[in-house]
């Protein structure tokens, strides 16, 4: 009966150690794909006021942003560089575009013009060009005046 007891209570401590183990490395996972980073309250209540205007969860809306930021690029510094500080406004020629129209973002897209990131569910104008690769897209700040 003593070596029954034995067994059973080695075989409950074998599987205990196991289930701890298997726990521990969820938890190592869970904690590597984690990143966390401390932001202003104002801009902590933009993201927020984002993304709720958009529909979607807070870290889908930055998983998203770094995706974008990051997308392509192999030097993480330049990147940083470059999506932290907007290009400075350049002139754009409009003289392909047959016409204007306020659409919805279904994927980031940089302004045409002044290059600030444009996230799914902003709306923007689009500017529709004969040829597909003079399109424009510009956030609120650079749309054109209505022509008369």
């Amino acid at each position: 009966m003593d070596d029954i007891r034995k067994t059973m209570r080695d075989m409950g401590r074998q599987y205990g150690e196991q289930m701890r183990e298997q726990a521990r490395e969820r938890a190592e996972k869970r904690k590597a794909e984690y990143l966390g980073a401390r932001v202003p309250a104002a801009l902590r209540e933009k993201v927020i006021a984002r993304a709720e205007a958009l529909g979607i969860p807070v870290s889908d809306l930055i998983r998203e942003i770094l995706e974008q930021a990051f997308a392509g690029t192999p030097d993480t510094r330049s990147t940083v560089a470059e999506t932290a500080a907007p290009a400075a406004a350049k002139p754009v020629d409009y003289s392909g575009i047959i016409g204007w129209e306020t659409i919805t973002l279904n994927q980031a897209r940089p302004c045409t013009a002044c290059g600030v990131l444009l996230t799914p569910g902003q709306e923007v104008t689009f500017g529709l060009a004969l040829d597909s690769n003079d399109h424009a897209i510009l956030c609120r700040k650079c749309r054109p005046n209505p022509v008369r």
